[in-house]
């Protein structure tokens, strides 16, 4: 479990904020100071939040953050007001790590998306809430939303990972929101991060044992020295069970002389494209006897129809959890295909995933997203020949399998 110190700037001075607005607690320490101080007790990553955009006030420390990114090497993701395309990437020009996307998470769907496609692996969305609904500008307004309502779809946009904060009282009892971000991380594959539950030592034992929670972002614990960084970060150590994702999946152990077991993502509401990778895995089958190939949504024996979208989640997350490598087809993507589902969880699982293209995809759609997710793509020649398509597919794919096991 990861362990991330926040540091919470309000006209250029360090806070940490009580749910109230002007019940702020200021802390002597100057964020530079902060920095250097949780750099040298071991950070691994740090997390700044501009308090005054967030809170939308005309003030704001824009340009003291971006002096704090250029002053370490430690990865720092970048928190508070950021609301436009234009803002996410000056900060990845100025070296910010991650972003962290809050109001606009939930206002604009489609640039959170377009972000996460420029952006792979880089767009973080926090979730906060109170009462158990979700929170937005600057924890002012509380929307008609449930995180339950959202989690799931802002999984399909491609973000790398979820914040959850509840934004009681600093002095407020935190078990409902611990209950609540162990029950997010249930529903998505991503990586989900606990924020503002941990008070003292025995807090971060609790969450390193609930089995989906990736780590937790500590404020004011820290600033207050309850608790002290290097003491945190040792508990959390003690035993690693939710290791967060690499952002670049291993090389999977593979070849003509082991079996190797294949996902197929390739659903598609279209009969002609269901036939087409039908023909597809056949023909993989076919020229490589070694590769058990699997289409879910029609070899699996379920009844789609009958099953919750969790229950029908599981059955597809067990057969990835099988899967030695990922195949998705790239071309004709449907936004209600699991696709983005299938290929986010493949990635949190240490997946290969190959992509397959004619390698006409236009920026901004979803196929140029997935594109993003795929560790290599195969390219075929479009047109009207399918048994040629095919041919190449197939020997593409054979070769470079076998290629990963020299």
């Amino acid at each position: 479990m990861i362990i991330i110190p926040e540091i919470q700037i309000r006209d250029g001075k360090v806070i940490t904020r009580n749910a109230v607005e002007g019940d702020d607690i200021v802390h002597e320490i100057s964020p530079a100071d902060a920095v250097h101080k949780f750099i040298a007790e071991g950070a691994q990553m740090l997390q700044i939040v501009d308090v005054d955009a967030a809170r939308s006030n005309p003030q704001r420390n824009e340009q003291l953050i971006k002096q704090l990114i250029r002053e370490t090497d430690v990865p720092i993701q970048v928190a508070g007001g950021i609301r436009t395309l234009s803002q996410i990437n000056d900060w990845f020009e100025t070296g910010a790590a991650r972003v962290v996307l809050g109001t606009v998470a939930i206002t604009d769907s489609p640039l959170v998306t377009e972000a996460a496609s420029r952006h792979p692996g880089g767009i973080i969305v926090h979730l906060a809430t109170r009462d158990g609904y979700v929170m937005i500008d600057g924890w002012k307004t509380q929307t008609a939303f449930t995180p339950q309502d959202l989690i799931r779809d802002l999984q399909m946009t491609g973000i790398a990972g979820v914040v959850h904060k509840g934004t009681e009282r600093l002095d407020a009892d935190v078990v409902e929101a611990v209950a609540l971000t162990e029950e997010l991380s249930h529903n998505v594959s991503i990586p989900v991060y606990s924020s503002g539950t941990v008070r003292v030592l025995d807090d971060i034992a609790r969450l390193r044992y609930l089995p989906n929670i990736n780590g937790a972002i500590i404020s004011h614990a820290l600033m207050t020295g309850n608790i002290e960084l290097s003491d945190a970060l040792q508990v959390a150590a003690q035993k690693e069970t939710n290791l967060e994702p690499e952002s670049i999946t291993s090389n999977v152990n593979m070849g003509i002389h082991h079996g190797v077991r294949a996902y197929l993502a390739a659903y598609n509401s279209s009969q002609a494209a269901r036939v087409w990778n039908l023909e597809l895995r056949d023909r993989l089958t076919e020229d490589n006897p070694y590769m058990e190939v699997l289409i879910p949504q029609h070899d699996l024996e379920i009844e789609a129809e009958t099953l919750s979208q969790r229950e029908l989640q599981a059955c597809y997350e067990a057969e990835l959890d099988k899967a030695d490598v990922v195949i998705v087809v790239l071309e004709g993507v449907e936004a209600e295909a699991w696709t983005g589902f299938e290929c986010g969880y493949a990635r949190a699982r240490g997946k290969y995933i190959y992509g397959v293209t004619s390698g006409q995809s236009i920026k901004g759609t979803s196929q140029w997203r997935f594109e993003a997710m795929c560790d290599e793509l195969i390219v075929f020649s479009p047109g009207d020949d399918v048994i040629k398509a095919h041919a190449e597919i197939s020997h593409e794919l054979a070769t470079r399998v076998m290629v990963k096991n020299q």
